[in-house]
């Protein structure tokens, strides 16, 4: 299990490691969504981000993404609602 903050490393750097299954933050949600989509504006003001929250997989690993509780500097959420995430691990 690898705990780390930047999700958007996720595909080219952390799948690779070796790690079942990558916790992450950083995204926010997309700080801008559309209902019924993935987000729209990502933290670093680009469009169309990718892992912005949920369960996403790649190269044998599984990435969470939380969507978290705050923001960062000013900046808002729109049609973003926070969240607090527990997950549950189980054995195969």
């Amino acid at each position: 299990m690898l705990l780390a903050h930047r999700n958007n490393y996720f595909e080219n750097e952390y799948s690779y490691l070796g790690a079942d299954l990558v916790i992450s933050g950083h995204g926010h949600g997309g700080l801008i969504r559309l209902p019924f989509t993935d987000g729209l504006v990502s933290v670093e003001r680009s469009f169309f981000p990718s892992y912005t929250a949920g369960f996403y997989h790649a190269n044998g690993s599984d990435l969470f993404v939380s969507r978290g509780l705050g923001n960062s500097g000013r900046t808002f959420r729109l049609f973003n609602r926070p969240e607090i995430v527990v997950l549950t691990l189980e054995k195969k």
